[in-house]
């Protein structure tokens, strides 16, 4: 046997050549191992560099050594078997790689092989800046992109790592770049050059410290990451001074202000500038700037000083002058500020001259006094304007003072007569700064009518001085039509009777008036009608409205009626009001019925009809005129009808004394007065009927019977009689309706007895038995009796337990007597007594093993079987019991004794703490950052289950963390100087149950120390502070600092100056004291403090060595030789005049005016300010404090002070020498917004506004007018909406837009687009004014309101629940109404509507359209009511059309309302409701009996066998008869006599009916035909429809045939299948043979259900000769269509062929049987012969091998029906019984598993071969042929395979089209398969897979598993086969994508074996499971 092909077959064969062999030579030693290995530089000693194995064919001993010992460490680990470690650290940047040779030697020959080891670099050199220190000089002003110093760096490491990248930290000006373009590079690796990147300033800064950074690369790789190191340094960059600034002005802005009439010369301001250039500053001249450009020294009233830069006067300034007046009291100069040039410099005037702008403010003196243009002056006003309206005067009124600020205020106010304020009028502006036009408003409306002139005077008062004058004015009142006329009420309502004549008034429920508020003419009102209107008119002075016609009212036509009343006054204003007139009704119509005669019937004694009589009538008046009250007008006593008109039956008929037909009046009455009436008349048709019904004589009691008692025991006799008189009526014939299978009843005699045998307790103790006796009336009628036989019990059942065992549980802390379970056993038996016992007993511990225990701690009560403890548990000692428990019934008559398995599992308790196994010292080293696990604890826990939890509870630091595994790690960076040398943990261990139980071990961790500190400075001054004459060698400080490493060299601290200083400090490197190194000398710095910065340097001496940096700053102070200065001469402020005592005033932004000393303290630290000297510029209103904050000084406020104020503020320094400075502040006192804007409606019209809602975006709804008493900004008025009130934001509806003409006046617009039903009916808003004064001052708010008026603007709409509604109307019905459908709604106001019929279809499912003229013809609907009516000439007809869906649409529009719907026409047809105004209204027709039944067939042949005994069934008609209408019952009955042929057939028959036809359509033979009798009977067989009556008619032939004359087959069809498509067979004989087919019976297979047996008989056309079944198979067999149309159908064979298969299979299998035993010998023969060849075979065929079964020739191909290629046969099924097991695997190259190998597999599976002709293959999830789920193209078969068929149509195919047939399409059974041929063969095959040698790759697998089912029909096999994907369990699987399964699984019903055939390395093996 080959197992497989590895290493032991090469052995095997080695050793075979060896004993074959003369000789062998010595082998050379091998070595098995790598030639080249990569390694890091950092392995630790003892790593691991590479394995390798030495081998000698030979077996000798080798010697194995290597070279560069010292660095490797050769170590033999096993046998042969070598490693090479680590024995020194490695460097890469010493030696990079090393070539080591292992040398290996047997003794006789030697084996070298090189290993090369190459080192990877790890990152451990730091980057080194080259070219130290880093220091440049640059030029102020050079541009950006100048070059300003290379920088270089370098990297002992290699690639990435000796990679260095340069950065600079917080680059300021700087940054590096391309010195060649300029341009910004990302990344500089290696070397950077620094550029500039703006201009430098050097009066700005002189000296930059940039931070330069250089990392290395490093970075990750593919597997690993390498921290970057870095290194850093300082670039110093100085920056040069050039000459390019120019002077700069100090004390800026210069604002002065100087009173007038001053002598000239004197000095008014100082202006103060400096050279910018402060390394060579230049002295400064000073120059005016005149218009022209030219400097000049002298420019109007003044003059300045070329060197000191003093303004002074040039002339005598007056105020009062013409010149000083036009051009103001404030100049504006430009003052050149210009360096001192040599005579032969040329100097660019931009870079050595400054300008600045000087304000001077001439101040005035108050001698001037208001005064009026006027002394009296002229006006006049409308009246009722609102207030703020302007008087119009006569001439213009006007005021001046022309004294400047102050001293030309004054203050204007209207006064009364008598000096009060006037409460008519207000003028403004209310200040006045020198001159101003009046202007005169309202303060309230005045009345023309009460005040028609109104005098008073406006007074002028000087603020400073209060001087006053006056002057007088009159207005007069001017009269205006100011007030509209208004309605009482919005909407007023109105009513008129219909019949009302012409000039008759409408009833209007409140009075129809306007008033007007206007006096005189402007209030005279006039009515009128807006709109067309042909019927209603108005008195245009009364407002009464009356009709203007006659008689042309009619409520029916138009019930209400909407007019616009309009009413304007005699100045043309209006008001509208809107008034609904509805006409009431009048009694002017008849009812109207639906028909004059309605038609019924109902059967006697019925309370129903036999359908239902409804009376419809309507009447066109509304109200109680409208009501129409229904009532019968004979019959009363029986008949009564609705309100509805739904006619009821309130007494029955009785046939016998009733009419047969009746003839009822039918009253139709409204309520009207006088009442309108109609009649109608009812025929009502009265139909006897069978009413009578058997009833019982006797109600017996309860009986008894022993459940022993015999068949056949009568148990009772029941007896019942019938009313009735006559017959069939009073016969009465007995039934069972549950007979139980126990009782039966004699159907004569009512005799009631048993017919099995009784079991109370298996089955029923009690039988309740319902008899029914039944009369043959028609209907027949019935009664039923119950009766209770009751059973009596005897004891003869064994107990039964409730279950088959019982398991309970319970807890080994259970206290004695503890209830741990009940056993429930039950005895059917009425009195059973039950007792229990423990019969055996058996303890088990945990691990299942038996317990040998003195007793059991459990017991069972003998009566409840209740099992408790009796004594204390133990889970550890037992941990289960299994009971045996007895339960005996001792009152059985024999032994009744039943057992029962019980097992009782003891459950754990929590009782025992886990245990912790010591753990030892351990030790990590400080900042480790991965130190994997420390160490893993070991517990145990005794208890079952235990789940332990391990946590820390002593974590110092949360360093550490604990698993559940007890894995102990190191999960955060520990420093020994923070946590010390030891680190103690305490480990806590929880069992995790609910009473956890827990231990805990303390564990002492050392932490190894490392030189990871750098030193810290434990004292250091950062600024030092030293004066500029400080002598050499002074020390100015020390400093210190401290390591906190723990060894010697690592503590030592030596101190440097890195950087900074100038060189003029020096610093001790041991002691770190700080010392002057050069003499120190501020002046040169031209500043008044210089710091040095300097940074020092502590580093301690350990490896690598750490230092620490620190920043120091040396401050030189200068003496003190300066004075305050103020930055400027003059400054100016302003300030409200509510101003309080005490308030701050802001001075350039500062509350605290500053003057600055630029010596240091104390001599010129602290700067004290005072002020002021009393004067009556000030008048004392100002102050200062000692900080220099400027407080308002007057008590309690500023009010009445408004001016110009200058004040004089002194700052003096605290040095020794007190220097002072002095500065002017000027402050403007401003007027403050006091008074409040006030809004009013114009026109006096409401704040609530009514617009229509279609009104267009844009409309104007009301004017708002907003005043202010304010002057200027604080007079104009902003109108806003308020906004954050919930539902009050009028900004999103509306707009505010302020008039062009009127300032203040506002105009508020609609910004949206109402919708009253959608959005909103009302929006209620607020707006207020504000004004634009400084704080602004807001009115109150005006509350709007907008009512938005409806406009029909929406579509009517159906309710969702009425949009599809459904009706049925009787079939033949004419006139009737359908319904009323007036569902329409409207989210408008109105609520009218127009109703019409817009489209139609049939009903639902058919869907096709109904034209518009039938729906027309045959429906009609009222368009005001919406009720819908089937025309009165017209009938419905259910039959030709069922249901009728309408589509009715409402509308709304006013052309349709007010034309009374007569606009409403051109609707498009629709077949579909389109939109929500649409509504679907199914009509369904309702049946009547008016169809006859309609047979299949017009001749039906039917046979009848000679010998059969009767009755026999011949057919039932009720199977081929229809009938069009619902429901109908059709009775069956014989038509014409028979007609016999010959006509001698009848007196042979020997009956007049031999064949009868019951009424349910049963045609069945009353005698048994013998063989005398011959021949045919025909007649007519008769439907007829019940209760119509209406009748069809068909032919039928009965043949007399011999058994001969039948012909049986069998089709793969079901029964069911079969019976409704026999019409089938009889069009094939028919069509393809001219043969007429009888059909004598279908059968379904008892054995195969899913086949049916067929018996039929053949005639041809116009003859009665019957043909034999042996004629009619030839007949079959030679006409190829007729058969192949049999095959199509579901043919499988005559009885004769399908039987004829059994010998072919047993011939086969005994075939079968020979040819495998001679296999078998034949290879026992030849294994010992063939051994030595297979396997040197198999050596030179290692990677190739063809594959072929070694039973491939072992059965006849040709058994399958088609043949077979040689190379098809299937892949070896190894294990199946009767293959040769163990043959030759299947190459995985080659293997697929198709279907074709099932097919072979399962013939092979059995001895005697079957016939495959039923073999068929079916896919239980039906796939089809382009399904992509499996690797099978087929479609789901219905029949089997015919072997000849199949053949004969492969060969066709291949004749016909010479190519691959995609759907072949087998001639039997439909199924569509696909075959594949090779070039040239004939030979054909089946492929359900589509995947022979030249098909198309299969398609992809997209399923997992996909089963198939085999079914051999012959002899019952069933294969279930699933195609298994292996992904999940077979590593060895291949990609699904190869279209191929790894793993078929097949199981044998019959036999019950399941074989699996998997694919594997070496091919498809099968094994049984």
């Amino acid at each position: 046997m080959i197992h497989s092909l590895n290493g032991k077959m090469y052995k095997g064969c080695s050793l075979l050549l060896l004993f074959i062999s003369i000789g062998c030579a010595n082998e050379w030693p091998e070595y098995d191992g790598p030639s080249s290995v990569t390694i890091s530089e950092d392995e630790p000693i003892g790593a691991l560099v590479f394995n390798f194995i030495v081998d000698d064919s030979d077996g000798d001993p080798l010697t194995v050594t290597i070279n560069h010992d010292k660095k490797f460490l050769l170590t033999e680990v096993s046998s042969n078997n070598y490693k090479v470690t680590l024995k020194e650290k490695l460097d890469r940047e010493t030696t990079s790689r090393y070539n080591l040779q292992v040398t290996i030697s047997d003794g006789t020959s030697t084996t070298s092989k090189d290993v090369r080891i190459r080192l990877n670099d790890v990152n451990d050199y730091v980057p080194v800046i080259q070219n130290l220190p880093l220091k440049a000089k640059v030029k102020e002003n050079l541009p950006a992109g100048t070059f300003i110093i290379k920088i270089v760096a370098e990297d002992e490491d290699m690639g990435y790592n000796a990679a260095t990248e340069i950065f600079l930290d917080e680059p300021g000006p700087f940054y590096l770049g391309d010195p060649e373009t300029g341009e910004i590079i990302e990344h500089n690796y290696d070397e950077a050059n620094v550029l500039l990147r703006s201009p430098l300033d050097f009066e700005q800064q002189s000296l930059y410290l940039v931070k330069v950074t250089v990392k290395d690369v490093a970075g990750c790789t593919a597997s690993d990451c390498e921290p970057s190191l870095t290194t850093t340094q300082t670039l110093t960059i100085n920056v040069e001074d050039e000459q390019d600034t120019p002077p700069y002005f100090t004390g800026l802005p210069y604002i002065k202000g100087t009173e007038e009439n001053l002598p000239v010369g004197s000095p008014i301001l100082r202006v103060t500038a400096f050279d910018g250039d402060k390394s060579s500053a230049k002295d400064i001249e000073y120059y005016f700037l005149s218009t022209d450009g030219e400097l000049v020294n002298e420019i109007e009233f003044f003059a300045i000083s070329q060197l000191t830069g003093v303004i002074t006067n040039s002339k005598v300034i007056d105020t009062d002058s013409d010149e000083l007046k036009s051009h103001g009291s404030i100049y504006s100069l430009t003052v050149v500020a210009k360096e001192e040039q040599e005579s032969s410099e040329a100097v660019d005037s931009a870079l050595s001259q400054s300008t600045t702008p000087v304000s001077i403010s001439i101040f005035d003196l108050n001698d001037q006094k208001p005064t009026f243009n006027a002394n009296h002056t002229l006006g006049s006003v409308g009246e009722e304007l609102p207030v703020g309206s302007l008087v119009t005067l006569e001439s213009p009124l006007k005021v001046a003072d022309y004294d400047q600020g102050v001293n030309g205020t004054f203050s204007l106010r209207a006064l009364s007569m008598d000096g009060n304020e006037s409460a008519w009028f207000s003028v403004s502006p209310v200040t006045v700064i020198n001159e101003a036009t009046i202007s005169i408003a309202t303060k309230q409306a005045a009345d023309y009518e009460t005040t028609s002139s109104i005098p008073f005077k406006i007074e002028a008062k000087e603020q400073k001085s209060g001087a006053v004058t006056y002057t007088y004015v009159t207005v007069n009142i001017n009269d205006n039509n100011d007030n509209a006329p208004e309605f009482g009420e919005q909407l007023y309502r109105g009513w008129i009777y219909e019949n009302s004549n012409r000039g008759a008034v409408v009833n209007i429920s409140a009075v129809l008036k306007a008033t007007d508020k206007d006096s005189r003419g402007f209030s005279t009102i006039t009515y009128s009608i807006s709109g067309g209107n042909d019927i209603f008119e108005i008195n245009s002075t009364s407002g009464v409205v009356s009709t203007k016609c006659e008689n042309c009212l009619d409520r029916e036509t138009k019930s209400t009626f909407h007019l616009n009343i309009l009413a304007a006054d005699g100045g043309g204003l209006t008001d509208s009001a809107q008034l609904i007139i509805s006409v009431m009704d009048v009694n002017d119509n008849r009812p109207k019925l639906s028909s004059a005669v309605f038609d019924g019937s109902v059967d006697e004694g019925s309370l129903v009809f036999t359908s239902p009589i409804t009376v419809q009538a309507s009447d066109e008046d509304e109200g109680r005129n409208g009501e129409i009250s229904l009532s019968m007008l004979n019959y009363t006593d029986n008949l009564a009808i609705l309100s509805n008109g739904t006619v009821y039956i309130t007494s029955p008929f009785d046939a016998e004394v009733s009419p047969k037909t009746l003839h009822v009046g039918i009253l139709a009455s409204d309520n009207g007065v006088p009442a309108q009436t109609s009649t109608a008349t009812l025929r009502l048709q009265v139909n006897d009927l069978n009413d009578n019904k058997p009833r019982f004589t006797h109600t017996p009691l309860p009986l008894r019977i022993a459940e022993n008692s015999d068949i056949g025991t009568t148990v009772y006799t029941v007896t019942a009689t019938d009313g009735d008189i006559t017959s069939p009526n009073n016969l009465i014939v007995y039934s069972l309706s549950n007979n139980f299978g126990r009782f039966s009843i004699d159907t004569a005699t009512g005799e009631i007895k048993l017919t099995a045998l009784l079991d109370k307790e298996g089955e029923f103790d009690e039988y309740t038995l319902i008899i029914l006796a039944s009369d043959q009336g028609q209907p027949s009628k019935a009664s039923q009796q119950t009766i209770v036989v009751m059973v009596t019990d005897v004891n003869d059942e064994l107990p039964k337990f409730q279950q088959q065992k019982f398991q309970f549980s319970v807890s080994e802390e259970a206290t004695v007597g503890r209830v741990i379970g009940t056993v429930q056993a039950v005895d059917r038996d009425l009195n059973s007594q039950l007792e229990f016992s423990i019969s055996q007993s058996t303890a088990y511990d945990s691990d299942g093993n038996t317990v040998n225990l003195a007793s059991i701690p459990v017991t069972i009560s003998r009566d409840q079987g209740t099992i408790t403890t009796t004594s204390s548990l133990d889970r550890e000692t037992a941990a289960k019991f299994l009971l045996k428990v007895s339960a005996k019934d001792i009152n059985g008559l024999t032994q009744q004794l039943v057992t029962v398995d019980v097992e009782i599992t003891i459950l754990d308790v929590n009782d025992n703490p886990p245990i912790i196994e010591p753990v030892g010292m351990l030790e990590v080293t400080e900042n480790s950052t991965d130190a994997g696990v420390i160490t893993r604890l070991v517990v145990s826990d005794h208890d079952q289950g235990s789940q332990l939890e391990f946590s820390l509870t002593v974590n110092p630091h949360n360093a550490f963390a604990i698993n559940n595994l007890g894995e102990l790690r190191l999960i955060d960076i520990v420093d020994r100087e923070v946590v010390g040398n030891w680190l103690n943990l305490t480990v806590l261990v929880r069992d995790g149950k609910n009473n956890a139980l827990s231990s805990s071990i303390d564990i002492a961790v050392h932490v190894k120390d490392i030189n990871d500190k750098a030193p810290r400075f434990t004292r250091f001054v950062q600024v030092v502070s030293v004066q500029e004459d400080v002598p050499v060698d002074s020390v100015l400080t020390t400093v210190a600092a401290t390591d906190a490493d723990s060894d010697f060299l690592n503590k030592q601290i030596e101190f440097r100056i890195k950087s900074g200083g100038d060189g003029k400090i020096s610093i001790d490197s041991s002691k770190g004291t700080v010392s002057v190194a050069e003499s120190l000398d501020v002046d040169i710095y031209k500043v008044a403090n210089k710091v040095l910065p300097l940074t020092i340097e502590a580093c301690d001496l350990g490896l690598p060595k750490l230092c620490t940096n620190r920043v120091m700053a040396i401050n030189i102070t200068d003496v003190n030789d300066n004075k305050p200065t103020f930055s400027a001469d003059v400054y100016s402020t302003k300030i409200s005049e509510i101003a309080k005592k005490g308030d701050k005033v802001a001075v350039e932004g500062n509350y605290q005016i500053e003057a600055v000393d630029i010596d240091s303290a104390p001599n010129g630290g602290e700067v004290i300010y005072t002020c002021c000297e009393p004067s009556n510029d000030t008048l004392n209103l100002f102050t200062v404090n000692a900080k220099g904050e400027v407080t308002v000084a007057r008590d309690p406020d500023l009010l009445g002070h408004v001016g110009v104020y200058s004040l004089t503020i002194t700052a003096q320094n605290s040095g020794g020498a007190k220097e002072t400075g002095s500065a002017k502040v000027v402050v403007n006192v401003e007027d403050f917004n006091d008074n409040t804007p006030v809004l009013r409606v114009l026109n006096n019209r409401s704040t609530t506004v009514h617009r229509p809602e279609n009104s267009p975006q844009g409309t104007t709804l009301i004017s708002i007018q907003a005043t202010d008493k304010d002057e200027g900004d604080n007079s104009i008025v902003d109108l806003n909406f308020v906004k954050g009130v919930p539902g009050m934001d009028g900004s999103r509806y509306f707009l505010i837009e302020r008039s062009q003409s009127q300032h203040n006046t506002f105009i508020i617009k609609q910004n949206i687009l109402f919708d009253r039903e959608s959005k909103a009916k009302q929006y209620r808003f607020e707006v207020e004014g504000t004004d634009r004064g400084v704080p602004a001052r807001t009115s109150s708010r005006l509350a709007i309101t907008v009512n938005v008026d409806d406009v029909n603007d929406n579509r009517p709409f159906f309710p969702v629940d009425k949009q599809e509604v459904e009706v049925t109307v009787r079939e033949e019905q004419v006139g009737i109404a359908v319904g009323t459908f007036n569902y329409a709604q409207d989210l408008d106001e109105r609520q009218l509507f127009c109703y019409s019929i817009i489209g139609a279809r049939g009903a639902k499912g058919s869907g096709h359209a109904i034209s518009e003229s039938l729906i027309r013809d045959l429906f009609s609907i009222n368009k005001m009511t919406a009720e819908i009516k089937v025309a009165s000439d017209k009938k419905l007809d259910r039959e030709s059309q069922a249901a009728y869906v309408l589509v009715v649409q409402a509308d709304d529009s006013d052309e349709n309302i007010y034309s009374d719907c007569k606009a409403q026409q051109n609707i498009p047809w629709t077949d579909r409701r389109a939109g929500d105004d649409e509504m679907e209204i199914t009509i369904l027709v309702g049946d009547v009996d008016d169809n006859a039944p309609v047979f299949s067939h017009s001749r039906f042949n039917l046979a009848v066998i000679r010998g059969v005994a009767s009755p026999v069934s011949l057919i039932n008609l009720q199977e081929y008869v229809t009938d069009a209408d619902e429901g109908q019952d059709i009775e069956f009955s014989r038509g014409r006599q028979f007609l016999y042929t010959p006509a001698k057939l009848s007196k042979i028959l020997g009956v007049s009916e031999p064949i009868k036809i019951y009424a349910n359509g049963n045609i069945q033979t009353e005698i048994t035909f013998d063989e005398e009798m011959q021949g045919t009977l025909e007649f007519t067989a008769n439907a007829t429809s019940s209760p119509s009556g209406l009748t069809s008619q068909t032919n039928i032939k009965v043949y007399i045939i011999d058994p001969e004359n039948v012909y049986t087959f069998t089709v793969a069809k079901t029964l069911s299948e079969t019976q409704t498509s026999v019409s089938e067979i009889e069009k094939i004989f028919s069509s393809h043979a001219s043969l007429n087919v009888g059909i004598i019976n279908l059968e379904a297979n008892t054995e195969k259900n899913y086949h049916t047996r067929v018996q039929l008989f053949v005639v041809p056309n116009n003859t009665d000769n019957l043909l034999t079944s042996a004629d009619i198979e030839l007949f079959v067999q030679e006409n190829a269509d007729l058969s192949d149309s049999l095959y199509k159908y579901g043919y499988i064979g005559t009885d004769d062929v399908i039987n004829a298969s059994s010998t072919d299979e047993e011939e086969t299998k005994s075939s079968n049987r020979v040819i495998i035993i001679a296999i078998v010998v034949a290879v026992v023969l030849l294994v010992v012969m063939l051994t030595v060849l297979i396997l040197c075979y198999v050596m030179r065929s290692r990677y190739q091998r063809k594959l072929k079964a070694a039973h491939a020739m072992a059965f006849d191909t040709h058994t399958l029906g088609f043949e077979i290629d040689q190379a098809d046969i299937p892949p070896s099924i190894n294990n199946i019984p009767g293959s040769i097991k163990n043959s030759t695997p299947v190459s995985p190259l080659d293997d697929k598993l198709s279907v074709t190998s099932l097919l072979y597999a399962h013939h092979m599976h059995h001895e005697t071969v079957h016939d495959p002709n039923c073999l068929s293959l079916s896919a239980n999830q039906g796939w089809d042929k382009d399904a992509s789920m499996n690797n099978f193209d087929w479609a789901k078969t219905n029949g089997a395979f015919d072997r000849h068929k199949f053949y004969r149509q492969s060969r066709e195919s291949h004749r016909s089209s010479n190519s691959h047939d995609d759907n072949a399409i087998d001639p039997l059974n439909g199924a569509e398969t696909r075959s594949c041929s090779s070039a040239g063969s004939n030979d054909w095959r089946l492929d359900l897979r589509g995947n022979n040698l030249d098909c198309s790759p299969p398609p992809p697998i997209t399923e997992d598993v996909i089963q198939l089912t085999f079914n051999d029909h012959h002899n019952k096999l069933n294969y279930d086969s699933k195609f298994v994907d292996s992904q999940s369990d077979n590593s060895n699987s291949t990609n699904k994508e190869d279209g191929h399964f790894n793993r078929l699984i097949m199981s044998d019903s019959v036999y019950g074996k399941i074989y699996e055939t998997r694919r594997t390395a070496n091919g498809l093996e099968t094994t049984e499971v």
